[in-house]
């Protein structure tokens, strides 16, 4: 029958291998890494989910540490309805967050690479309590709308790396990269992108090991070879060749 593995999923009969047999000395006692995820425009549910459940995973699969502790932030609270239909409901405010927050993520999506203008106030306050501050996609443009990528290298979907450099020419774009860090500033390139980065984050909050358990279950790559160039060029559908029988004639 169906058994629950740590990640919360469904699965056949082989269950999932134990949890860490100790919880490092270091976490006992310490609360669980608030992040506030910052909606704003429209997106693809999954696509704004995606770095989310990398972090939900991570907790999961380190029972007794703090891991982290996700909320939805939009600027009047209450339902966001994505470009797909689908409603996903933010139970804050963004005025309302208060108290310390260690990552602020703002997922891209249809709106936000027009400014999004309206969440950049209460992005900038956040960011000024927030340990680090993360843009996922499209989200990078709000990050220039606060401020926060003036002096700074910066990644994001590659049909909208030209218009990233021209509105904020402060910023340095990287054009090929799938992430970034440039001090306490995360950005990605697009959608899956932003499941790399959340790995990195992982990686550098628990280390290597666990940021690779966490690829492992979700059949990621740890590090993805190449950077995205390679999927701004047009994709040439490769056609199957006919396999050959032994006796079959050349």
């Amino acid at each position: 029958g169906l058994v629950m593995n740590r990640l919360g999923m469904a699965e056949g009969r082989v269950r999932a291998p134990h949890a860490r047999r100790s919880t490092p000395r270091t976490w006992r006692g310490l609360e669980r890494r608030r992040v506030a995820a910052v909606f704003c425009g429209l997106g693809q549910p999954r696509g704004r989910a995606r770095p989310a459940n990398v972090l939900t995973a991570a907790s999961r699969l380190t029972p007794g540490a703090p891991g982290y502790a996700v909320e939805l932030v939009a600027v009047g609270g209450g339902k966001i309805v994505t470009a797909g239909g689908i409603e996903l409901v933010a139970r804050r405010a963004a005025r309302n967050v208060r108290g310390a927050i260690d990552t602020v993520l703002v997922p891209g999506g249809v709106g936000t690479g027009d400014g999004g203008r309206a969440v950049v106030p209460h992005l900038v306050r956040l960011a000024k309590r927030a340990r680090r501050v993360v843009g996922v996609c499209s989200g990078a443009f709000i990050l220039g709308e606060a401020g926060l990528l003036e002096g700074r290298r910066a990644a994001t979907h590659w049909a909208v790396c030209d218009l990233l450099a021209q509105r904020h020419p402060g910023c340095q774009v990287d054009a090929d990269a799938i992430y970034v860090r440039d001090g306490r500033v995360w950005t990605s390139a697009g959608v899956t992108a932003g499941m790399d980065l959340a790995l990195a984050l992982v990686e550098a909050d628990h280390g290597a090991e666990l940021a690779l358990e966490v690829a492992r279950w979700l059949v990621l790559y740890l590090r993805r070879p190449g950077g995205q160039s390679q999927f701004s060029a047009p994709l040439v559908p490769v056609s199957p060749q006919p396999s050959m029988s032994s006796g079959s004639p050349p």
